[in-house]
C-alpha cells in the first residue's frame, strides 16, 4: 500500500467518489511517515508508543474505510448505505486528520486528501438548511 495513485481529475467533495486508490495512497504515505519513527527509540519508550498507537489507528482507519467502500460498490442498493457512507466518511476523515499534520511535506496530496461530505443529497440538503438559516436570521435583523 506504499504506491501513490494517479490523482482525481477533480477535488474529491463526497464519500461517494472515495476509490480504492484513494485509500491506498494515503495510508501509504502515512506510513512512510510512521515507519521511521517508530523504530527509532528503544522499545516502550513514550515516542515509540505514540508512533505505534498512531500506526494502529491508521491501519484501522484504512482497513474501516476498505471494508466500507466495498460494502458500497458491491451492494449500492443496501438498506445500510446511509450507514455505510456515513462510516466511511468518518473513517476517511480520521486518515485526512492525521495526514494533514504533515501538509507542508513533499508528497501530501491536498485536492485529494481533504474533508468530504456523505453523498451530494446530504450536502444539498444541508446548503439549503444553512441557506434557509441565514435568511431567517437576515430577515430578523432587518425587523430589529
Amino acid at each position: 500500500m506504499t504506491e501513490p495513485s494517479t490523482p482525481p481529475a477533480e477535488q474529491l467533495h463526497y464519500a461517494v467518489d472515495l476509490t480504492q486508490a484513494d485509500i491506498e495512497a494515503i495510508h501509504g504515505f502515512l506510513h512512510q511517515r510512521i515507519s521511521p519513527i517508530k523504530g527509532d527509540d528503544a522499545f516502550g519508550s513514550p515516542e515509540q508508543r505514540a508512533a505505534r498507537a498512531l500506526e494502529s489507528l491508521v491501519r484501522t482507519a484504512s482497513a474501516r474505510a476498505e471494508v466500507m467502500l466495498t460494502r458500497l460498490t458491491e451492494n449500492p442498493d443496501d438498506r445500510h448505505r446511509g450507514e455505510n457512507l456515513h462510516t466511511l466518511r468518518q473513517s476517511w476523515q480520521a486518515l485526512v486528520e492525521v495526514a494533514e499534520e504533515w501538509s507542508d511535506t513533499p508528497g501530501f496530496d491536498r485536492r485529494r486528501w481533504r474533508d468530504v461530505d456523505a453523498d451530494p443529497a446530504a450536502a444539498a440538503l444541508r446548503h439549503r438548511l444553512v441557506a434557509k438559516q441565514r435568511a431567517e436570521a437576515a430577515d430578523t435583523a432587518a425587523q430589529a
